[in-house]
């Protein structure tokens, strides 16, 4: 079946059915299709239809990776749908062919309109109402709200005060670029690793991206505390920080779960690497799974069935071309020339 598509920045992401090995509704009943979506992402809603020319078929696909999710949905008609607290989720709401009127339930906001160049983001503290315009489709990504404190937290280094309040609107071309490039990531890796998911290497890079993405390119009530000067820590962090690393070989860290181990923020480690050793914290951890990588090359043989692209997945390297280019430019050779011997 072909899925029509649209541009986010560079590349493609489907519209309507195009999340990868997702979890399908088709039906031409408003209410199953409304029961039917509740179930897939836990929450209630209403929804209400707003024209009776227009055929109502639901077209749903939805695909969850711990945390983080994708729905794609198109319904046809122009309808309403209202969600009131409490919500579990944060969403990123990408909207294709037509508008989408938003009314936040904040008195000192006029209504929003996502279109193509806006996308809305929802913490879900008030009753949120969506107006879909005849012929809307939409892919969502959702975000367990508990994942994205803890991250928030880590980047803080202290506890939240009050609940996490995004602005409604995204600009796509004007801070959102990174939570798009992350939104690609996450569904070229759905498609790429099939039913079973990425490996958790893959997976722990993957929520990681996203959850940066979001709380830094889109404003919320943490933010100016989120970009304050902060101490540095001392050497002795950095180096217990590098001996974990060493000494799990097999886990699947991310920036969050060493800020977390040394007791600092994500900001003040990031500042840390950079000043002893010229690198990020996550710039390191590649840098150490490259060379998992390699260890692992060498012991493949490609008579036996092995590849490049499955050795590159299971050490969190979605990307098979940024993969080799970066294995080239460490090692010398390709990855493929390294199995080869």
């Amino acid at each position: 079946m072909h899925v029509p598509s649209v541009s986010m920045g560079d590349e493609q992401i489907p519209e309507g059915t195009g999340v990868p090995h997702g979890r399908m509704i088709s039906t031409r009943d408003p209410s199953e299709a409304k029961a039917r979506t509740q179930e897939l992402l836990n929450n209630v809603h209403s929804m209400r239809v707003l024209e009776r020319g227009r055929p109502f078929e639901a077209r749903v696909a939805y695909q969850k990776l711990h945390g983080i999710g994708l729905m794609a949905s198109g319904y046809g008609p122009a309808l309403e749908i209202s969600c009131a607290p409490p919500i579990s989720i944060v969403t990123v709401n990408f909207v294709f062919g037509g508008t989408m009127l938003i009314d936040d339930g904040r008195a000192d906001e006029p209504t929003a309109v996502a279109d193509q160049h806006h996308a809305g983001v929802f913490c879900f503290p008030e009753n949120v109402r969506m107006r879909w315009a005849p012929g809307l489709r939409q892919l969502m990504l959702t975000i367990d709200k508990p994942l994205i404190d803890r991250h928030l937290r880590n980047l803080l280094n202290e506890p939240l005060d009050a609940p996490l309040h995004f602005e409604t609107l995204m600009d796509l071309k004007g801070g959102g670029e990174g939570i798009t490039a992350a939104t690609r990531t996450l569904r070229r890796a759905l498609a790429q690793c099939g039913k079973a998911g990425p490996p958790p290497v893959l997976a722990k890079e993957i929520e990681q991206s996203v959850l940066t993405a979001l709380l830094l390119g889109q404003r919320h009530n943490y933010t100016d505390r989120i970009f304050s000067p902060q101490p540095l820590p001392t050497p002795r962090v950095v180096r217990r920080v590098l001996e974990l690393i060493h000494s799990s070989p097999d886990a699947a860290f991310t920036v969050a779960d060493l800020a977390e181990f040394a007791g600092v923020s994500e900001r003040s480690l990031h500042s840390a690497f950079r000043r002893q050793l010229g690198t990020s914290p996550m710039s390191y951890v590649r840098r150490h799974r490259l060379e998992q990588a390699r260890e692992e090359l060498l012991r493949s043989d490609p008579s036996e069935g092995a590849k490049v692209t499955d050795v590159a997945l299971r050490h969190g390297f979605t990307h098979t071309g940024r993969f080799a280019s970066a294995y080239r430019a460490r090692f010398g050779e390709s990855p493929s020339a390294t199995m080869r011997r």
